[in-house]
């Protein structure tokens, strides 16, 4: 079975509308036929986690039970990024898991951009998928597009650039944001 994660649930429904056999939907995807099964994220389902996860467990807390800003903890710099997935994420991922279980080959139906491509791949890097990955790119959601776009899948590999990309700019705003918000409040 094939099975396409688009970014976003009206994303996939414009694949099911091209996609042959009889139609059945659930509230975490669609089957078509026993050939194929849409499902979707709802933008990332994953973040960067806070920066309490790379601080030492010295650190002392807050009355919240968070790490305390110190000068002396700048500039966090992770050297083993961690992703958690966001509550709201977890009934869907726990889908496309089971989902992926059936799967044959999977399809990222992320938009045609970094971000796109980063925000499934990160979804089959946390459920370690390891089957073949293709790409649909998908610049509009008319039917003669996703047609097109259905019958000239290529290799997810082959944008592997664009998900670097995308992540390097997501680690980076992460490591400006962190530090230099703890840093100007400490010394504010």
């Amino acid at each position: 079975m094939r099975l396409f994660i688009a970014e976003k649930p009206s994303l996939g429904k414009a694949i099911v509308a091209q996609l042959t056999g009889q139609k059945k939907a659930s509230r975490t995807h669609i089957v078509c036929g026993g050939s194929a099964t849409v499902t979707w994220a709802f933008g990332h389902l994953y973040e960067l986690a806070e920066p309490d996860a790379y601080l030492p467990d010295s650190v002392p807390v807050n009355g919240s039970g968070k790490k305390r800003w110190r000068l002396e903890d700048l500039p966090i710099i992770p050297t083993d990024w961690k992703k958690i997935a966001k509550p709201s994420a977890k009934d869907q991922l726990t889908a496309i898991k089971t989902l992926l279980k059936d799967a044959s080959e999977v399809v990222n139906a992320g938009d045609p951009d970094r971000e796109g491509q980063l925000l499934i791949d990160e979804i089959l890097d946390s459920l370690k998928w390891k089957g073949p990955t293709k790409r649909i790119w998908l610049a509009a959601l008319d039917p003669a597009s996703v047609q097109k776009a259905l019958a000239s899948l290529k290799d997810n590999a082959t944008y592997r650039p664009l998900r670097d990309a995308a992540e390097a700019r997501s680690r980076a705003d992460w490591l400006v944001g962190m530090n230099l918000t703890r840093a100007y409040t400490l010394k504010s």
